[in-house]
């Protein structure tokens, strides 16, 4: 899957930003120590920033809410089930667990290769957020490609790439005009 040009995520993000959604980010990534930017560009990839029920399967939905909590997890299965999904509070909830979820990825990357540079830690986090994070580890320790296993083999190196975008998005640089 391409990266989205710039114009297709500032929209993303302007939608996150009206409906709320971009605060509840911000609260959930600041409580666990996961840059704003990376929940937004993990958002961008699995929903284009929309609040839905995604990866249809012959038994329902698996994907839920924004950030497509799987209902492998008990938080998502309930969620999906009772519709809380689409309340300010259960979206909060699934928000918080997926931020819990990328903050475990982030360090388990960081800890786990001591030669990585940030974005490469940040891709096999992705990864692991998409596919498992054993086999993303298992993919970029043995000097594969972490990307090889995730949806279209491209999931990390396209959320680093958001991640860059939505970056320069959130943080404008100082005097620069809106």
């Amino acid at each position: 899957m391409a990266t989205p040009p710039r114009a297709e995520l500032l929209l993303q993000l302007d939608n996150i930003q009206h409906d709320g959604n971009l605060n509840l980010l911000r609260t959930a990534a600041s409580a666990h120590g996961v840059p704003l930017e990376f929940a937004v560009a993990i958002t961008s990839r699995e929903t284009n920033c929309r609040n839905i029920l995604g990866d249809k399967r012959a038994d329902g939905y698996h994907g839920v809410g924004l950030m497509q909590a799987d209902i492998q997890h008990d938080i998502a299965r309930q969620a999906r089930d009772d519709g809380s999904w689409q309340t300010p509070d259960g979206n909060a909830r699934l928000i918080d667990f997926c931020m819990g979820m990328l903050a475990s990825n982030i360090a388990t990357a960081q800890g786990f290769f001591d030669d990585l540079v940030t974005n490469e830690a940040f891709q096999i986090a992705a990864d692991g957020y998409n596919a498992g994070m054993g086999r993303a580890d298992a993919d970029a320790e043995d000097g594969g490609d972490p990307d090889r296993h995730t949806t279209s083999h491209d999931y990390g190196s396209d959320v680093v790439a958001r991640m860059l975008v939505f970056q320069s998005l959130l943080n404008p640089p100082v005097g620069a005009l809106s």
